[in-house]
């Protein structure tokens, strides 16, 4: 995205997966990957990270919101006229 506030991260090590997979509280038997998580602007970060604004997950799952293109628009465009 051309907006100097979103920042984009891939997981490498699989230390995010980890943390969102017990934040996001999900299922023993799943993992937290291929998701979308946003943050309010000036969220103080610290040691738990903060709770996501928003997320969804794009696996089909049944924990978490389903993503859609559409959804992330429209939450970006709110989150970014702030």
């Amino acid at each position: 995205m051309a907006d100097s506030r979103v920042e984009h991260f891939w997981d490498l090590w699989s230390f995010g997966m980890r943390h969102y997979t017990q934040q996001l509280k999900y299922p023993s038997s799943e993992h937290a990957w291929d998701i979308f998580i946003l943050y309010k602007s000036r969220l103080k970060w610290g040691a738990p990270a903060p709770a996501p604004t928003f997320w969804w997950q794009n696996r089909n799952l049944s924990h978490g919101a389903k993503y859609s293109q559409k959804l992330l628009e429209r939450e970006l465009i709110r989150l970014l006229q702030r």
